[in-house]
This record gives C-alpha cells, structure tokens and sequence, in this order.
C-alpha cells in the first residue's frame, strides 16, 4: 500500500515507518522541520518531506494525493498550542477528501474514553487522577477525535495506554468501541504493529480501538 504517516520524527511514527517498510509498503514520512525519520532503506519505497503548515489543507495536498491510507501519530504528551490537534485533523480531512483519500487511521490516547465496565479496582481509583492531571491532552486528543467522527471517511482511533520504548512483546490486547481493561502500558512498536494490522480490517472502519499490552 502507499502510505503516507504524519508525525513520522515522534516515537511511534518512527516505529510505523520502519514496520511498514519492512512489511513492503511505499511511505511518504511527514517529519517536523529539520527532523528525519529513523527510518532507512526501504529500496526507494521511502520518501522524506516536511509540511509547512499541517493546519492548511492545501499544504497536505501534495503528501496526501494518490495514497491509499493516511497515519496520523501525534505526540500527545504535551500539545505545544490549544486547538492544534483539532485543527491539524480538520485539515487532514479536507485534503483527504479532496484528493479522494478514505482510509485514515489516528492514534489518540486510552483515557479520552469512558473507562470499560469491567475495569478494575485499581484502573477505577488511578484513572480520574491522570484525567485531572491531563485534562489539557485529552482534550485535544478529543477534539481530533470529534473531527474524524463527522467527516464521513473510513476512520478508525486507537486508543493505547502509556506508551514506552521497552520491546514489544510482538501481540497486544484489543477491543473495538471501547479500551481494554487494565488498559498499562504498551510498546511503541506494539501500536505500530497493531496501525498495520487494523489498516485492512473492515471491523474498524469508523470504530475507535482499545489497545493494551498482551498480558503473560
């Protein structure tokens, strides 16, 4: 597939990146200013570029035309400005749409959810503390999510935990429409695994994804 990944100099678009490469993809990897990707090789299927402005659709233009999907991996730890998110995903749908691009998977964050009813006692006690504390990403993690939910294209959010740069275990927990329970951490290249998995899945079209690390 021809691929195009957004947010490819962060953690887990560098992971992307380098999975889709070897699992034979063609990527175009959107890296901030003066950044690159991690990833090499690739036998020419690998091209590098930077957007000047993520926020304007017709900047998106030119990486978005004549692909088949569209990865957005956003570092949501701390949003450098209010609104960003919202907005970059705002532009993202209407230079997908322009350019006939359906398919867009994004990555958000497992506490921009409701807790799942089989959440346990610890996940129920810790979770509205992080809420609290992050109030601030999980907004804006939010109102990318809202933008995706009304722009009538082949979404799909996945909704991970913390993530770390530990070594995948290689499978991960999942559950559509809502988080897993005991949702922890999971592996950078775990989310990356699970973004290729879910790209042809027709059970996730216009569902978010809860993803937690594979227990045992």
């Amino acid at each position: 597939m021809k691929l195009t990944v957004l947010g490819a100099s962060g953690g887990t678009g560098r992971e992307v990146v380098r999975q889709a490469l070897a699992a034979g993809h063609e990527v175009t990897a959107v890296v901030r200013s003066g950044a690159r990707s991690a990833a090499d090789g690739g036998r020419g299927r690998l091209a590098v570029t930077t957007v000047e402005d993520v926020t304007d659709p017709a900047a998106l233009g030119p990486v978005v035309r004549g692909r088949d999907a569209l990865l957005f991996c956003p570092g949501l730890e701390s949003p450098r400005s209010p609104g960003r998110l919202g907005a970059v995903a705002h532009a993202l749908v209407r230079a997908a749409r322009a350019a006939g691009v359906r398919r867009l998977l994004v990555v958000s964050s497992a506490p921009v959810g409701p807790l799942p009813p089989d959440e346990g006692v610890l996940g129920r006690a810790v979770s509205p503390v992080l809420r609290a504390v992050f109030k601030d990403v999980y907004a804006e993690a939010a109102a990318m999510e809202a933008e995706l939910a009304h722009s009538g294209l082949d979404w799909t959010v996945l909704r991970p935990g913390k993530l770390t740069n530990r070594r995948g275990k290689g499978r991960y927990r999942r559950r559509v429409g809502g988080n897993v329970p005991g949702t922890g951490t999971l592996a950078r290249a775990d989310l990356a695994r699970a973004v290729l998995d879910l790209l042809d899945d027709p059970a996730v079209r216009g569902r978010t994804v809860g993803l937690g690390s594979a227990r045992g």
